[in-house]
Parts: structure tokens; sequence; C-alpha cells
């Protein structure tokens, strides 16, 4: 059914029974001329989708003894996969200070109570694509929030919060001492465990993801070469990428030389200038039709150092022991200790990067998170980041960076863009290497 959106910060009478009940007609929807598509004029995945994943977490909630679940989302680029994944919408502005009546700007709730409407609460949206019973656009998120809830007769309920790191302490506060009878309890688990493993529509649409990664990396390789500013390459994969089809690009990191050594993603570039016999990492990160791309390449400018040249085979031989092992029901330590053996067979014990790896999906890092101390085992139909990073000072990093479906015959790999990227003094000069 299509959602109906309420006047802001009001909510209609609550339905009797499990039914939604009879609601006005939405208003229609503003769309400038040609703008079509799912997320657009519609939700990116069906109907059903969204609902099955409602219904289910109906039943999770049942069983963890919960009345309902209000699931929190920050804005598209940054924190709003739970509130995605259950019902499509994405908030389309960035957080802001909370002040009075404004608590909610950037933000998003969506309360599933086990009986009754879906409602989601969003300071904007676009309603048709949503999917959900009720759309209350209003920034006072915490009155919004207890006019549904004493709607809906849970005033003394116990209402699980998946998004406990993302609820701003002031409008978690509000919340609090506006409905005194709720027992407010922890349920990230509930919704992130159905997310970590993506279904075929979410696979396909993460391969388009990585697809449109694979261009902005092509364009700034391109044209790499001496005395071009990282600034300058990171603009040429980012207008290409977002000429592919990428919603937003979240940054395009170009760091080179000494600066490759260095994660940091701010600044994503800087004006100083790439130079001849230097490592140039390229990181793209972004989201089409809300699924996330994450895709790295270190490439290197000629005259090429053999130790830098051994630093690249390295990292690339770490990948490929991972992914040999990068199946259903193998445990994060395993592939850390394939990388781990890897790296000291080039004589690079002791260089390789903490993060192994990450799930991605409505966010870039999800779960599993591949990294020393994590208990987790791999499983069907998880989409990895794989990038594995080798760092040694004075002699500039390398990382190398795919996106894999987890399948029982081996991962499939989503990324195209050659592993081992060179490029020689002349324009235009970037290659494949290995």
């Amino acid at each position: 059914m299509s959602p109906v959106s309420d006047e802001p910060g009001t909510a209609p009478e609550p339905p009797s029974g499990d039914a939604a009940g009879p609601a006005p007609a939405a208003p229609a929807p503003y769309l400038p001329r040609g703008a079509r598509g799912p997320g657009i004029d519609r939700p990116v995945l069906p109907e059903a989708t969204y609902r099955r994943r409602q219904d289910a977490l109906r039943a999770a909630a049942a069983a963890a003894g919960l009345d309902a679940v209000l699931a929190v989302g920050r804005a598209f680029y940054e924190r709003g996969g739970d509130v995605a994944f259950l019902c499509g919408h994405h908030a389309p502005a960035p957080t802001a200070a909370a002040v009075p009546g404004y608590e909610g700007w950037g933000q998003s709730l969506l309360l599933v109570p086990r009986r009754g409407p879906v409602v989601l609460i969003a300071d904007a949206a676009r309603p048709e694509t949503v999917v959900a019973d009720r759309v209350d656009l209003t920034p006072a998120h915490p009155t919004a929030l207890r006019t549904w809830i004493q709607r809906l007769g849970l005033t003394a309920g116990r209402i699980g919060v998946a998004g406990t790191d993302l609820w701003s302490w002031a409008a978690f506060r509000a919340a609090a001492q506006a409905l005194p009878g709720v027992e407010w309890v922890p349920a990230d688990a509930l919704v992130r465990r159905a997310r970590r493993v993506k279904d075929p529509e979410e696979q396909e649409l993460l391969a388009r993801a990585a697809a449109v990664a694979d261009v902005g990396l092509a364009a700034a390789l391109e044209v790499l070469r001496p005395g071009l500013s990282e600034q300058q390459l990171g603009a040429a994969g980012t207008a290409a990428a977002l000429a592919a089809g990428a919603d937003f690009v979240r940054y395009f990191r170009v760091h080179a030389g000494a600066w490759s050594l260095l994660s940091f993603r701010w600044p994503q570039a800087t004006d100083r200038r790439v130079q001849p016999g230097e490592a140039v990492a390229f990181d793209i990160i972004g989201a089409c039709q809300g699924y996330q791309f994450d895709v790295l390449r270190t490439a290197l400018l000629e005259p090429v150092h053999p130790e830098l040249e051994r630093l690249a085979a390295a990292t690339a031989a770490c990948l490929e022991a991972v992914l040999a092992r990068c199946r259903p029901g193998t445990p994060v330590a395993a592939l850390l200790a394939a990388a781990e053996e890897a790296a000291a067979s080039f004589g690079l014990a002791g260089h390789l990067a903490p993060l192994l790896g990450h799930g991605i999906g409505l966010e870039t890092v999800e779960e599993p998170l591949l990294m020393p101390g994590v208990d987790d085992r791999l499983e069907a139909g998880m989409v990895l980041c794989i990038e594995p990073a080798l760092r040694v000072p004075g002699l500039d990093g390398y990382s190398i960076e795919e996106m894999v479906v987890v399948e029982a015959a081996g991962p499939r790999i989503l990324t195209r863009t050659p592993r081992r990227p060179r490029a020689g003094g002349s324009p235009g000069a970037a290659a494949a290497g290995s």
C-alpha cells in the first residue's frame, strides 16, 4: 500500500486491531520534471520486501518480549541503514544541533509495533518512496513519538531501540521525560542481524554500486601523472562516478607518497602534487540507489623502486590469501591469520593494518568487522570489502580493496578495476598491473 503523509507534527487516530484503517489521501508528491526511478518516485526495493522485513521484526520483538521496536537513522550519507532497511527511507538532510522543537534534524525514527501501523517520523521525506502506514513529517521528533506511543497504547510498554548509538541524547531525554512509563530496551541486534546477509536484490544493487566505483577509479587513473594535485585527481574521479549514476560520493580520498601511509579521511585530498616514483592511494566511497560502494586501489608512478614493488606484491598476496578462505563458516580470525602469513612471507610481518575489511550495504561499514578480537564467522550472502593494507614508514603504504559476495564456491568479486595499476610520466599513461 502507499504510505500516508500526515500533517507535520500530527498523528491520526490509531487503527483498531492490526489494520491501518482509513486515512486521508496522500498529497500529490512534488517532482521536478524528468525525476523518476527507484528512490525518487518509488521505493528502491519491492514493497513486499519491506513488509516482509517489518513482519520479521514484529516476530522478533514478540520473541524478545517487546511491544514495539524503534529504529533510529541518521542522514543518507551517515548511518541511516536500520531505517532504510525496514522502509526504504533515507534521511535527506544533515544532522544539526538540537534545539527545542527541532530535535530531529537529519534523523528519522521508524516505530514498528507488534500490533498497529508502522510509523515513520522524519524531518523530511519523499513519502512515495517509503513503505510505511503513516509518515509524520516534523523535526519535533519527541513530540511526535510521544503522540504515537500514546495513541497506540504503549505508554507502559517495553520498546526496543535499534540504533542506540545514533539516537541523540537530547531526543532520547525528551522522549524519556515525556513517556516515564515506557521501558526503553537496547535492541540493535534485532535489525542489524537481519542486515548482515544480503538478498539477491540487494546483491544486484551492490554490484551496480561497485561498477560505479570502478568508473570513478578509472577516470582518476586515466589522468594520473606527475604534477597533478591530489585534489585534481579526486575531482576527476568524483565527477565520473556521479555521471555514472552515484547518488553521492561521500569522499574520493587521494593520498600520495608518505600520505599513503595514513588512513585519514580528512582532508580527503590536498593541493600536494604527486611525484614520480610515489604510491598514490585512491579510495572512493559513496552510494547508488542507497547501496554503498567502497573500493580502493594504489597506483605506482614510474620509476618504481624495487622495495615499493615488493610492497605491492605482498599486498596482492595478502588479498589472494584472504579470498582463498572467504567462504561461509570461515572465522574472522582465520582470515586475519591468512593475511598475516602472506605478509610474513615477504618479510613484512607486523606491517599489516588491523582492519582487514568489513561488511557493506546500506552503510559503508557494517557487520562483520574483519579485525582482531572479533569473534564472528562469514555467512553466505554477506557482501564484504576486503582491504589488506601494508604500511612501512619510509616506503609509503599500499592497499587493495575489493567488494565481494560470500558464496559456497568462493567469493564472487564485484569490482573490476585492475588491482595493481601503474602510470608513467606522460598524461593518460595509467595501465593495468597484475
